[in-house]
């Protein structure tokens, strides 16, 4: 007889996190992939496990995660990305009039914060299973230490500034919350702690994780040095960030797509350069809710590449690919659009990071201890992908970084890294090809931030909200 279990959960008194799951007798055996599961008794058996971390890879497919406005909003607030004459999703944050009561943030914190309430529950799980599946017990309880490291990146940079906005890093960043306890209604830490659970948790899974997956759909190994390289590159730890994305880029797992087949990798559910992706099927399509409905034709077309953006790719690269032409438009709003996630019917893979990235991190690392050469080549290839006839890249110091950040903001363009580029190199926002209220913003701005939802601080005083709002 199924027993079914339904649970509405005050996260740690504040962090509000609405959980629907079920578990029942030999049917919870049977569970489908990125089906939810019960906390109550789920994590005893492997089984248990699996359901547990498909669950959490559930959470991350939600439009108010990977599957639409994490990726969204940072592009929306940058200088990539224009206002088509009809959008009104995101706008607010597109103009930077966003305020507590906004239901993307609102939506965008439960939803990464139920994540992290996955992930704990399969890292807390004490069970003691047999020395034959030891490793892949292990596997998942690494996975869930990499989302759960991935989850609060991902929190801290969108709801906090910027590690590197105050000297110590003491500046407020999100609630740490590793186990339920009702009765806690826990403040914000500080960035730097928040910085440092992060790199505990992918720590833990590089060790954890020993398992390859078929398909780049799950947390691996690699997934977690890759992610490790772009936090250690976010913290400034030059050294750190070559190392990791070095690992990643030897391990031969990954290659990357060539010129040819570089537009239409876009269309495929993975490629040879996927590290780690947002896979959706048929039935877990989030239809006019996905990321690629704010930008086709097909979809709301929200949202436009900007002029700024555009002019940067030269003639003949293969990357302006990614546009389409629309006759329809004119003016200042272009005549083309953004085609990175052309499907629409089923929903594109959302990519969480990619090979491409990890050359220009070790790129921009490099460059940063002074060892030129070997950074230029790192830029040359990932430039030479994209036009096999582009001159080489000489330039050195400053005039090198440039370069570098210039390559990643064409190879990253529409996958949601712009702001946090902006941020973290200290820089204004400037739209010259602007369809906003607002053409340009200033470093340092409140405004670069999400403001902490109104609910939260309603529910828990000790959560202050970010300046601004």
């Amino acid at each position: 007889m199924k027993n079914w279990i339904k649970k509405t959960l005050i996260y740690k008194g504040a962090l509000v996190a609405l959980l629907s799951m079920s578990a029942c007798g030999e049917d919870f055996l049977n569970l489908q992939p990125f089906q939810s599961v019960t906390l109550d008794g789920a994590v005893t058996t492997l089984d248990g496990y699996r359901a547990a971390i498909s669950g959490a890879y559930s959470s991350m497919q939600s439009s108010n995660y990977y599957g639409r406005y994490f990726v969204l909003v940072p592009d929306v607030m940058s200088d990539d990305v224009k206002q088509n004459a009809q959008a009104n999703r995101a706008r607010d944050f597109s103009d930077f009039v966003a305020n507590s009561q906004d239901g993307i943030s609102n939506g965008m914190f439960n939803t990464i914060y139920n994540t992290i309430l996955r992930c704990n529950t399969i890292i807390n799980a004490d069970v003691e299973l047999a020395p034959a599946v030891k490793a892949q017990q292990d596997q998942y309880i690494g996975e869930a230490h990499a989302i759960r490291g991935l989850a609060y990146f991902d929190l801290v940079r969108s709801f906090a500034q910027h590690y590197g906005f105050t000297a110590d890093n003491s500046h407020p960043g999100v609630p740490i919350v590793l186990e339920f306890d009702e009765s806690v209604k826990p403040a914000r830490n500080t960035v730097a702690e928040v910085y440092a659970q992060i790199v505990s948790d992918l720590e833990k899974s590089v060790q954890l994780m020993t398992i390859n997956p078929a398909k780049p759909k799950t947390m691996s190994k690699a997934a977690a040095q890759a992610l490790l390289a772009r936090v250690y590159l976010y913290m400034g730890n030059w050294a750190k960030a070559e190392e990791m994305a070095t690992a990643v880029i030897s391990s031969g797992r990954y290659s990357l797509v060539s010129n040819a087949n570089y537009v239409s990798s876009w269309n495929a559910e993975s490629s040879s350069e996927s590290i780690f992706s947002i896979f959706f099927r048929a039935d877990d399509d989030n239809g006019s809710d996905a990321l690629g409905r704010m930008y086709i034709l097909e979809g709301y077309g929200d949202y436009l590449p900007s002029a700024d953006v555009i002019n940067l790719i030269p003639a003949g690269d293969v990357r302006l690919g990614v546009f389409k032409t629309d006759p329809n438009l004119s003016g200042n709003l272009g005549t083309v659009r953004v085609n990175k996630f052309p499907n629409p019917t089923v929903q594109n893979s959302t990519p969480v990071i990619r090979l491409s990235e990890m050359y220009l991190i070790r790129a921009e690392a490099r460059a940063r201890q002074n060892k030129t050469s070997e950074a230029q080549a790192d830029v040359n290839l990932i430039r030479k992908r994209g036009l096999p006839g582009a001159a080489d890249v000489t330039a050195t110091g400053q005039a090198l970084l440039d370069e570098i950040e210039k390559e990643k903001r064409i190879e990253l363009m529409f996958e949601g890294h712009r702001l946090w580029e902006l941020m973290r190199l200290k820089k204004s926002l400037v739209r010259t090809n602007c369809t906003n209220l607002t053409c340009s913003v200033n470093y340092p701005n409140d405004r670069f931030v999400q403001p902490i939802p109104q609910r939260e601080i309603d529910a828990n005083p000790n959560i202050a909200q970010n300046p601004g709002y």
